[in-house]
C-alpha cells in the first residue's frame, strides 16, 4: 500500500475516544517531561494534550513562516490579543524569543476593557497584531469610532475563530493593514494561513501534517467540496494524533497557488460542525454566510455584533448588538437577505440586545443551531458561498 492508503486504513480519532481511554493511552513513552496544552472547549469538550518542550517550540517556530510571508523580520514585535490570564511560554520558546528567532511578544486579554487594549497597542507599537479574531475586530472598531491615530502594523493575524467580513474591513480601515486568516488549533498549531498574493486561499502546512476532508460517514470528499477537517501530525511523536477529527469544516482547493509556493490550498474554515444550521435543501448556514448576508444588506453600518440562533418551529432569530438604532427599512433589508440564504421554510426575526458578551474563554459563537442539527459536509455550490469562497474555488 502507499502511505495514503495505509493512513486511510486507520480509524478516525475523536475527542470522545480520548476521553473514554484517557490521554495516556496515546503516549509513546512516559509523561514526566511533557507539558500540558488545553483546548478552550468550544466544541463542548475541553481537552488536555501533552507535548514535549521541543514539540512546543516547533509549533511556535512554525509561526515564522507566516510572519515572513508578510514581511516579518526576526527582531519584530508582536501584540497578542488572546485568552484571559495567558502567560508567555517558557523553555525553548522563551529562548528563541530572547535570541530574536521569534518576535518579542506582549500579551493582552480579549476580555480586558477595549480602551486598555488600544492603549497597550499604541504604547507598544507592535509590528504584528495577532490573536482572537473578535478581539482584533473590537480594537479596530474602537479605533475607528474614536478617530484614533495609530502606527500601522505589517499585518493582523486573526485566529481561533471565524474571521468576518466586518473584521477585515475594520482592520483595513483602522490599521491600514491586512486582516490575515490563520487557521490554528491547540492540538496542531498553525494548520494553514492566508496567502498574501491570493486572499481567500489558505496555504496548508503539508510538510508538517496531513489534511483529509471527509463527509458525515468519514469518507473522503472531492476537492472543492466542503467536509470535516481530519488531521494527522507529522511532527508529534510523544502523543501522536492520527486522523484526528477537528470538528471544523472547509474544502480543499485543487489548483496550485499563483504565488508559486508548493504548499496545498484550502478555503477558509466555514465553521464548526456544531456551529452550523442546515437550511432549505441542505444548504449550510455558517458564520461567513451570515456575515456575507449582513454585508449585502449594508448592516455593517449599524451592527456591532450578531448571533444567529435556530429556534423551534423553523425559526431563525438574529440577535444584534447595534452601534445605533436602525431604521425600519434597514431591518427589512437584513431580514430579506437572511431569508434568501435560509430558504422559504424559515421565519426570520431580529432582536436588539444591549450586549452580546464573550464566553469566559474569550471566544464568541456567531451561529447557534438547535442540538444535533449541525452538519459536517455538503456540496460547495457557487450560489451558497460568500464571494471569498467562490473566488478561492475558481467559481
Amino acid at each position: 500500500m502507499t502511505g495514503g492508503e495505509e493512513l486511510s486504513s486507520l480509524p478516525l480519532l475523536d475527542k470522545k475516544h480520548i476521553v473514554e481511554n484517557g490521554e495516556k493511552a496515546l503516549l509513546t513513552a512516559g509523561d514526566n517531561d511533557l507539558m500540558p496544552v488545553f483546548t478552550s472547549g468550544s466544541t463542548g469538550h475541553p481537552m488536555r494534550f501533552l507535548r514535549s518542550p521541543w514539540e512546543e517550540a516547533e509549533f511556535s517556530a512554525r509561526w515564522y513562516r507566516v510572519y515572513s510571508a508578510y514581511g516579518g523580520k526576526s527582531r519584530d514585535t508582536l501584540l497578542n490579543v488572546g485568552r484571559p490570564n495567558a502567560k508567555p511560554r517558557g523553555g525553548a520558546v522563551k529562548v528563541m524569543r530572547d535570541l530574536g528567532i521569534l518576535p518579542k511578544i506582549e500579551n493582552t486579554s480579549v476580555t480586558d476593557p477595549v480602551e486598555d487594549q488600544v492603549r497597550v497597542f499604541r504604547e507598544f507599537k507592535p509590528h504584528f497584531l495577532t490573536g482572537y479574531s473578535i478581539g482584533i475586530e473590537n480594537i479596530a472598531d474602537y479605533i475607528v469610532r474614536h478617530g484614533i491615530d495609530v502606527q500601522s502594523p505589517k499585518a493582523a493575524f486573526c485566529a481561533a475563530m471565524d474571521v468576518t467580513d466586518r473584521c477585515r474591513q475594520l482592520v483595513n480601515r483602522a490599521l491600514n493593514a491586512p486582516a490575515v486568516n490563520v487557521y490554528v488549533s491547540n492540538e496542531f498549531g498553525v494548520v494553514s494561513w492566508e496567502c498574501p498574493e491570493q486572499p481567500g486561499s489558505l496555504h496548508v502546512n503539508d510538510d508538517m501534517l496531513v489534511m483529509e476532508i471527509v463527509d458525515d460517514d468519514g469518507r473522503p470528499v472531492p476537492d472543492g467540496t466542503s467536509g470535516e477537517i481530519v488531521l494527522t501530525s507529522l511532527t508529534l511523536t510523544r502523543m501522536p494524533l492520527l486522523r484526528y477529527r477537528t470538528g471544523d469544516t472547509a474544502a480543499r482547493i485543487p489548483a496550485p497557488c499563483s504565488c508559486g509556493r508548493g504548499l496545498g490550498l484550502m478555503t477558509p474554515v466555514q465553521g464548526r460542525t456544531s456551529h452550523t444550521i442546515v437550511g432549505a435543501g441542505g444548504r449550510l448556514i455558517t458564520t461567513p454566510v451570515v456575515g456575507y448576508a449582513l454585508g449585502l444588506a449594508g448592516a455593517d453600518e449599524w451592527v456591532r455584533r450578531f448571533q444567529l440562533r435556530e429556534e423551534e418551529n423553523r425559526e431563525l432569530v438574529l440577535l444584534v448588538e447595534p452601534h445605533r438604532e436602525p431604521r425600519t427599512r434597514q431591518i427589512e433589508s437584513l431580514v430579506a437577505q437572511l431569508a434568501r440564504i435560509a430558504g422559504p421554510d424559515y421565519k426570520i426575526g431580529v432582536e436588539m440586545r444591549d450586549e452580546l458578551p464573550l464566553a469566559p474563554s474569550g471566544k464568541y459563537q456567531y451561529v447557534v443551531p438547535l442540538p444535533k442539527s449541525g452538519r459536517t459536509a455538503g456540496s460547495c455550490r457557487k450560489d451558497e458561498l460568500p464571494g471569498i469562497y467562490a473566488g478561492a474555488l475558481g467559481q
